[in-house]
């Protein structure tokens, strides 16, 4: 199947859904990868299963992110302008706590 057509079949609250659930377990993948880097983890995971669990968490966010755009909810050119915006006020911040 295309995207256009898994988002036709998906519908938009159920694509919702899923992008929202998505997004907390690449949240986990993420709280797990820094406790683990700080040592403060007591998991016996190690960090090539954590890297790669966080690899895959952000694939699975990507492609739920992109039905979401092909069956028109997300406007790409919309979420680059803001996108952008933020990344510049983002560096902003980080230049001036270094001063």
């Amino acid at each position: 199947m295309t995207k256009s057509e898994i988002a036709k079949a998906t519908g938009t609250p159920a694509l919702l859904e899923q992008v929202a659930e998505e997004c907390m377990e690449l949240a986990h993948a993420c709280i797990k990868a820094a406790r683990k880097i700080r040592g403060e983890s007591y998991t016996p995971v190690d960090r090539t299963t954590l890297s790669y669990k966080l690899h895959e968490e952000t694939a699975d966010v990507i492609n739920s992110i992109d039905v979401l755009h092909y069956n028109g909810t997300l406007d790409y050119d919309m979420v680059s302008e803001i996108a952008n915006a933020k990344m510049a006020r983002w560096s902003d911040r980080v230049t001036m706590r270094s001063q």
